[in-house]
């Protein structure tokens, strides 16, 4: 037989610079794929494991370094040809121009590319070469560059498979040439080599701790190795030839997992799930089974490997953790059961107690009498603190406190939290202080709610154990970019200290520094739990640094988001007016006068500054002496020796000294202050802490002689709520719901206090035929009521108020104060929401507040009115936004009745649609324009269709705009008379 001649294939080609691959890189988690791939190429070209080991490293510190610089990138892999031998090249290439690697980077990739034989940086565009040298040279035919693209864009092979196929091919390759030409000596080494290599690869898989198998491309085992045979119990003789399915899967098998194995078989797809399989004794076993199709060079199904991991003690451990989890959270549902249960139980009668109380504590007493009452209504709003407080811990345990994030003032609300307890300073004679800078921006977006919690109970506390001396709020700004603001809060007190020892404890729920504080002071303990996990839950720290007997000072940071001005919000005012003016701050207080040194400065006002009478005596005669009187006087209106009162007598009185406007500042709002003010003739009184934008706009008033900050009207208390002993301006008419005697008797005693006429309900259904007899102003209706319950209720009134067009404002009465008892309210129709026990001024000031929003329309009384209270906004409200300007606010009437109804359209077609951008663009928009009025329900409810807009969600869309709808049309019918009205009398 002739020998046969040495051919090559025409399609068999010498490397030249063959581009195997390509693929995109723009995530630093791209780089991992990146080191997987030229892992398995320089496997391809025969380099050592060492050589593939720094490839695939050099590779992804080049893919991360490119993805930090934030440039997008391919990443191509090349087989080279070389006069040494072939190059497996990787070539990382930005696809935009303009893209700059840090000399850091760069030279990060030099050190880890050390032992490559090729590394180059080419700049515009940016393209980092990598390569390595394989020793021998190899020819690919065109099905090679097929192949090796193919392994390089799969996920499912391992080096180790890519190795032994390209040992595989070689060796072929190299056979027939052997056979053309003989065997040659290099031949046979190489062909020793690829058997060794095969040798090896097969060994380690034998002995590899995971099961593996290889299957018949109709599933039928061929070889197992020894971890199967430990895994399943049957030995390679027992299952070779046998299909997989029949061998291991059982009863208990998921029926889906055995049909997706099928699946998979019949379409050649890889598998990968958790399955229970079958051992030979029966038992069970959870592996994750994956299933992987083997193709040969023609691309057709050759056979099947399958890799199963023993999975049972994650499974396990999972269901157990399942179990725990539900178990946990049944425990948590029904700890929220009891203590919503529990504070229903002790709310009802303390809520008769405190409101009982008040009611006596306003009738003529005896002294003995007074002190017994005033000693019960304390017990009483103790018990009330402490009931709140672990209602507070129970929400945080059971995960039910809720983070939410919207626009707020940061200093309005710092000015109103400390408002709040200037009262208790000023019991204990203390200064109650607060600095922040000018420059921090006022508008923020957080959980205003949760900062005043933290912000109440760190001053709070600090009040309680401070005996002398003052209590003083620092708020800087740490940082600030773009999109966020980092804040620091320092609450600094001279009471009593920590020792240090202490310190790590304090945070600890129901812990104080020793027990004497308990006694001395009071408390639970659960205030700094509470706290601590608060600012946890909105990403902050807090800190504590003390001295004992010297004092502490609470740190807290916290980032919040930037945020512009609401549309709504009131324009700033502007201080340019007070450039260049003079003023004389009075304080005995070294802190008031340093902060309102600094509030005063920044305005552009030249200040001087003195710590009691004599000095501003002296300086006022100086001033007025050199012919340049102060414009502006700030007077402390406790101040020891002589007050600001007795200050601001001795000044009216004195023909030898002039000055401008005076401001009264008052650590505490006492009842005769007012008084005092108007019989001085001083116009502007602001009780301390005062916040820079209330000074400025009392300041500014006052400089042009507007009544807006001027007592001539009637003093308003501490906390903003009438009398209960005074009369109101208008007599209401009232039903009142309630299943609990003294509580109802209590709310109609403290209505009629205030002149107003009340009706009583025992339950729902009482209610609901009382409104259908007659008209009333407002209901107070309780939540929780046997038979119909005030939800109910309400629903039913609702739906009969549909035919007559009107809207009876509902209140809410509830003794639960768990996460979501708002919301359920709002839902159900309720206009708003009062917490039990009931403190008579909360009452009154919210029923007449409501009717006073919504009967904002009378303004002028000749125009017919409704029978029935209009949903609550207020026409003064948006008059004030208009500074007083009627033409301006008759004139921004006629675009919300022209605008109004298209947006209305708009929001409809929109959710019909499911075109969120829409919803939320109409929505903000129809925010906004309510929001000037004040009508704080469809603002909500326009929000919440924004929300819903923003996120995409489109649940419950129908039923929000049908109450918004329902909201606005009264709206529009009332604001419109109110506008005929005026332009009636023009």
């Amino acid at each position: 037989m002739a020998e046969r001649p040495f051919q090559i294939r025409l399609s068999d080609r010498p490397l030249r610079n063959i581009v195997v691959a390509e693929f995109p890189a723009t995530r630093s988690s791209d780089a991992r794929h990146m080191s997987r791939r030229a892992r398995v190429l320089s496997a391809l070209t025969g380099l050592s494991a060492r050589q593939r080991a720094a490839f695939a490293k050099s590779v992804a510190e080049a893919c991360r370094a490119v993805a930090a610089a934030e440039i997008s990138a391919s990443v191509r892999f090349r087989v080279a040809a070389t006069d040494e031998g072939t190059l497996a090249q990787v070539e990382v290439a930005a696809t935009d121009a303009g893209g700059h690697l840090p000399p850091s980077a760069w030279a990060a990739i030099q050190a880890q590319a050390e032992s490559l034989h090729t590394l180059r940086l080419t700049e515009q565009p940016l393209t980092i070469t990598l390569g390595q040298l394989a020793p021998r040279s190899c020819r690919l035919s065109d099905e090679d560059v097929a192949h090796w693209t193919e392994l390089l864009d799969t996920d499912s092979l391992e080096d180790a498979i890519a190795i032994a196929q390209s040992a595989r091919k070689q060796s072929t390759s190299e056979l027939g040439i052997a056979r053309s030409h003989g065997p040659s000596e290099e031949a046979t080494r190489q062909a020793r080599s690829d058997r060794e290599d095969l040798e090896t690869l097969s060994l380690v898989v034998s002995r590899s701790p995971i099961a593996t198998l290889v299957m018949s491309d109709d599933g039928s085992i061929q070889w197992v190795n020894n971890a199967f045979v430990n895994l399943s119990g049957y030995s390679e003789a027992e299952v070779v030839g046998r299909r997989c399915d029949e061998l291991l899967f059982g009863p208990s098998t998921d029926t889906k997992a055995v049909r997706r194995f099928h699946q998979s078989l019949r379409n050649g797809h890889e598998m990968q799930e958790d399955v229970m399989l079958y051992r030979r004794d029966g038992r069970t076993t959870w592996v994750d089974f994956r299933l992987i199709p083997i193709h040969d060079r023609d691309g057709k199904l050759s056979r099947w490997i399958g890799i199963q991991t023993d999975v049972t003690k994650r499974r396990q451990t999972e269901e157990a953790l399942q179990a725990a989890k539900q178990s946990a959270e049944m425990g948590s549902r029904a700890k929220s059961e009891f203590l919503a249960n529990m504070s229903h139980e002790i709310r009802t009668p303390l809520n008769a107690v405190v409101g009982m109380t008040e009611l006596a504590l306003a009738t003529d007493l005896t002294s003995e009498q007074r002190d017994y009452l005033q000693c019960v209504q304390s017990s009483a709003d103790t018990l009330l603190d402490l009931l709140n407080d672990v209602l507070d811990v129970s929400k945080i345990e059971a995960g039910k406190m809720e983070i939410e994030s919207v626009v707020f003032n940061i200093a309005e609300l710092i000015r109103e939290t400390l408002q709040a307890l200037a009262v208790k300073a000023h019991e204990k004679n203390l200064e109650l202080a607060v600095h922040m800078p000018m420059d921090i921006p006022p508008f923020m977006q957080g959980d205003p709610t949760r900062i005043r919690q933290v912000l109440f109970n760190l001053v709070g506390n600090a009040i309680k154990f401070t005996e002398h001396g003052e209590v003083v709020v620092e708020v800087e700004q740490q940082w600030a970019t773009d999109d966020e603001v980092c804040l620091h809060f320092a609450i600094h007190d001279t009471g009593v200290g920590i020792p240090r020892e202490r310190l790590r404890k304090i945070f600890e729920s129901f812990t104080q520094v020793d027990s004497s504080m308990a006694r001395r002071f009071g408390g639970t303990g659960l205030g700094l739990t509470i706290t601590s996990e608060l600012i946890r839950m909105m990403d902050g720290k807090i800190w504590v640094q003390s001295k004992l007997g010297k004092g502490s000072t609470f740190h807290v940071t916290m980032t919040l988001k930037s945020a512009q001005p609401p549309e709504a919000a009131a324009g700033a005012v502007d201080a340019e007016q007070l450039a260049g003016k003079t003023a004389l701050v009075v304080d005995d207080n070294a802190t008031n006068r340093r902060i309102l040194d600094e509030m005063l400065k920044n305005w552009g006002v030249h200040t001087t500054l003195a710590d009691g009478a004599d000095n501003a005596l002296v300086e006022l005669s100086d001033a007025t002496q050199a012919g340049h009187p102060f414009d502006l006087i700030l007077l402390d209106a406790r101040m020891p020796r002589a007050d600001g009162f007795q200050l601001a007598e001795t000044i009216k009185n004195r023909q030898d000294l002039a000055c401008g406007t005076v401001v009264m500042l008052s650590s505490a709002d006492r009842p005769n202050s007012a008084a005092r003010c108007r019989q001085l003739g001083i116009e502007t009184y602001l009780v301390k802490p005062v916040s820079a934008s209330s000074l400025l706009e009392a300041i500014m008033a006052s400089v042009e002689h507007q009544n807006s900050k001027s007592f001539d009207g009637d003093v308003t208390t501490a906390n903003g709520a009438p009398a209960i002993k005074d009369q109101a301006e208008k007599q209401l008419r009232v039903l009142v719901v309630d299943d609990h005697g003294p509580n109802r008797q209590l709310a109609i005693s403290i209505l009629q206090r205030r002149g107003h006429v009340c009706e009583a309900a025992e339950d729902g259904d009482e209610a609901v035929k009382a409104f259908s007899r007659q008209a009333f102003d407002l209901i107070l209706m309780d939540v929780q009521m046997p038979g119909i319950d005030g939800f109910t209720a309400t629903k039913r009134i609702r739906e009969r108020e549909k035919s007559t067009g009107t809207h009876t404002p509902i209140v809410a009465l509830t003794a639960h104060a768990l996460s979501g008892d708002r919301e359920k309210c709002l839902a159900a129709g309720m206009d708003s929401y009062l917490a039990k026990p009931i403190h008579a001024r909360q009452l009154v000031a919210l029923v007449e507040q409501l009717i006073r929003d919504g009967q904002a329309v009378a303004a002028r009384d000749d125009f017919e009115q409704p029978d029935r209270a209009t949903p609550a906004f207020s026409i003064p409200a948006a008059l004030d936004r208009m500074n007083g300007e009627l033409d301006l606010l008759i004139e921004h009437i006629g675009y919300v009745i022209n605008d109004t109804p298209q947006l209305l359209h708009t929001i409809r077609k929109a959710i019909e649609e499911t075109d969120a951008k829409s919803l939320e663009i109409a929505s903000h928009r129809l925010k906004s324009l309510v929001g000037t009025y004040s009508h704080a329900e469809a603002q909500e409810l326009a929000y919440a269709l924004e929300l819903m807009g923003k996120n995409e969600s489109f649940e419950d869309t129908n039923e929000t705009l049908q109450r918004l709808e329902s909201q606005i049309a009264a709206f529009l019918i009332a604001i419109r008379q109110y506008a005929q009205a005026q332009t009636s009398h023009v």
